[in-house]
């Protein structure tokens, strides 16, 4: 797997907790889903994108900046995809789904905000979250 540490660092994550995220959900992903018995080979490919999803896809959304493209972030499927593409963006899904960060994230919004707009706030501000960098310069 390459190396995307200058990535991150350009994106001012906190690293050894990025680091320990990434092995979590790594351990948790193996032992869920690349541990099943007679798992459909199929199914390579999502495991390469879930591998790749801080890596990879962070490269590919920042390049997609870089040329011009819009970044538009989304929680699960709230928005079409194409719509995202006639206006020649570019679709991410955003950290979200764990309360990571939630002490952080109550000093900002009111405490009783959505759940899930908390979670991903927790995220951002605890430095975990690569999806929503600052625009490319």
């Amino acid at each position: 797997m390459p190396d995307y540490t200058q990535i991150w660092e350009s994106l001012e994550l906190d690293l050894p907790a990025h680091d320990h995220l990434l092995n979590v959900l790594g351990k948790f992903y193996g032992d869920i889903y690349l541990s099943q018995q007679k798992r459909l080979k199929g199914m390579e490919y999502l495991d390469f994108a879930i591998s790749e999803i801080h890596g990879l896809r962070i490269k590919e959304l920042i390049e997609a900046q870089k040329a011009g493209k819009k970044v538009f972030g989304t929680f699960c499927v709230f928005v079409p995809e194409e719509l995202i593409w006639a206006a020649d963006g570019i679709c991410v899904g955003l950290c979200a789904g764990a309360e990571i960060g939630k002490g952080e994230a109550e000093k900002v919004p009111p405490r009783t905000i959505c759940p899930l707009i908390k979670s991903f706030m927790g995220f951002k501000l605890a430095r975990l979250c690569p999806f929503l960098p600052e625009p490319a310069t």
